[in-house]
């Protein structure tokens, strides 16, 4: 885990000291807020693109909320110069499309869905999980969101000179997609704080990521993700491999370690090394999967085609795949129909 040290603490902001989660400080670098001042958990841009001002998102207690109440306080420097420089960034590779989208620099793609990823928990701290409970029991505890000091402590090389010395503490996945002509949406965005998942689909360009995993999903499955990347999915191939992701990620039994090396000046280099995840251990870093378990977290991100647990499921460990068949992977066009195999 990070942890502040000496004299930086004002520079590398760590709310999980005090467990300071209230609206009077900029979330990302601690500042106190001398007015109301906050960030769009969901950039202006993509709420304009996909008219999402009014539409509902689903919290952890099951409650909707509007994507336009969703903000988190923040600065002025912090939103208008660290943030923003961020987000036009985003939006003019979005514009151009998949092609530039896979160019972009991973740590800005990072820092941008980790925003979002930590900004919707921060977010979920203040809410109820029942409107009607007189005692106020919170949809996400501070003891929860404690498990994300890592994350929001390498959110700091936003706006702080910052390096991964040997390694990125992500797999990122950026994947060419049909625009989804059945429901007439092309934006879909899911995660999971349980499993540090996260994906979201923008017309042509998804991305799927894990947050916490130090690259080890990459690593290992870097050929099959090589084959998957130069064809164009289908958005249901697209919920397959996020349901892929997100077991796989379940089955991580490592807590990956890092050695923080602060600066003697604001002006030099925060240093973070990651460990081997391996360590000494023989263990494999994964437990084994299991295809039951993960037809279960598959049909729940593809039960709204209609499909039921029979449906993808059958024993003793057949689960339906829309990507996959006898080892070669199905290129669907738009309307799901299959065109060829490679």
């Amino acid at each position: 885990m990070l942890s502040d040290k000496n004299n930086l603490k004002q520079t590398f902001y760590n709310p999980f000291d005090t467990m300071s989660f209230k609206n009077d400080r900029c979330f990302l670098c601690g500042k106190y807020l001398d007015k109301k001042s906050s960030e769009h958990v969901f950039p202006k841009w993509l709420l304009n693109e996909f008219n999402l001002w009014n539409k509902t998102i689903t919290l952890l207690n099951q409650t909707g909320i509007t994507y336009k109440k969703l903000k988190i306080p923040c600065c002025i420097q912090c939103n208008n110069i660290f943030l923003s420089k961020i987000e036009k960034i985003i939006n003019e590779k979005y514009i151009e499309g998949f092609k530039a989208f896979l160019k972009l620099d991973e740590l800005i793609i990072y820092q941008w869905i980790g925003k979002i990823f930590y900004g919707l928990l921060f977010r979920e701290l203040s809410l109820l999980l029942d409107q009607s409970l007189s005692k106020k029991e919170y949809i996400v505890s501070p003891e929860m969101l404690e498990r994300y000091r890592t994350l929001h402590g390498f959110l700091q090389s936003i706006r702080i000179p910052f390096k991964f010395s040997n390694f990125n503490p992500w797999s990122i996945f950026i994947l060419n997609l049909h625009e989804d002509k059945r429901l007439n949406e092309n934006f879909d965005y899911r995660d999971s704080s349980e499993f540090s998942t996260f994906s979201i689909r923008m017309k042509n360009t998804g991305i799927i990521a894990c947050l916490g995993d130090n690259g080890a999903q990459k690593d290992i499955f870097s050929d099959y993700w090589e084959k998957i990347q130069s064809i164009k999915l289908h958005p249901i191939q697209f919920d397959e491999l996020y349901a892929k992701v997100a077991y796989k990620s379940s089955l991580m039994n490592r807590n990956p370690k890092y050695v923080t090396i602060f600066p003697a000046s604001e002006k030099e280099e925060t240093i973070v090394v990651g460990l081997p995840l391996q360590g000494i251990s023989l263990k494999p870093i994964y437990n084994e999967w299991n295809q039951k378990d993960y037809a279960k977290i598959l049909l729940s991100y593809i039960k709204n085609y209609g499909f039921c647990f029979k449906d993808i499921f059958k024993e003793p460990n057949l689960v339906m795949s829309f990507i996959e068949e006898k080892n070669k992977i199905r290129v669907l066009n738009c309307k799901g129909e299959i065109i060829k195999y490679i």
